[in-house]
């Protein structure tokens, strides 16, 4: 077994196979319009959190820790609505599908985070269609998106865990561990 001094841990949910498909559909569209960006061909998903430069052998106690608390939690169905954007100085924005922040979905999300043990500062929930597009690009871009109407409802089951190593030279995310909710819907 391949002994690795630092691992990147990279914490998400994944999306059902229509709905990435669909989100994969405003990718290719929007490189029609704007022309190549970062993450253009990468798989649709929400991050949560991403941990860097961990020790293996202590984050995978932690994770296994986390796994036992998050079965104790009750999957979550989500809904998508329309589109948003994230703007950074003027400088790059990104695009997003955005998911609607029920109450339901608020008190799930702060159970996720405390049954994670790990503080999600200033998360917002999102599914990345454009990422750190410059801003001629977003303002050619944006109006497409801006009234347009999106609308989808996915179950949470499980969080899944992606690993990789910190300094590997070619260094791709695979998963570590899926680790699933609770077997049913609860009402907040």
């Amino acid at each position: 077994m391949l002994m690795t001094a630092y691992t990147d841990y990279l914490m998400i949910i994944s999306l059902p196979g229509d709905l990435v498909k669909e989100v994969s559909r405003y990718k290719r569209a929007s490189v029609n319009a704007i022309g190549h960006f970062e993450g253009m061909h990468n798989r649709a998903y929400i991050t949560v959190t991403h941990q860097v430069r961990c020790k293996p052998f202590l984050a995978q106690a932690a994770i296994a820790r986390m796994g036992q608390r998050l079965s104790t939690m009750p999957p979550v169905e989500l809904y998508l609505n329309g589109f948003g954007n994230f703007n950074n100085n003027h400088i790059a924005s990104t695009i997003y599908a955005k998911i609607e922040l029920t109450d339901r979905a608020n008190k799930w999300f702060k159970l996720l985070s405390m049954q994670m043990g790990i503080k999600l500062n200033n998360f917002v929930p999102h599914i990345t269609i454009a990422r750190n597009i410059p801003a001629t690009a977003f303002n050619k871009l944006w109006p497409n998106f801006e009234q347009r109407e999106f609308k989808h409802s996915f179950i949470v089951n499980y969080l899944t865990i992606l690993h990789r190593d910190t300094f590997a030279e070619h260094n791709e995310w695979k998963v570590y561990r899926e680790l699933h909710f609770g077997n049913r819907l609860l009402a907040f």
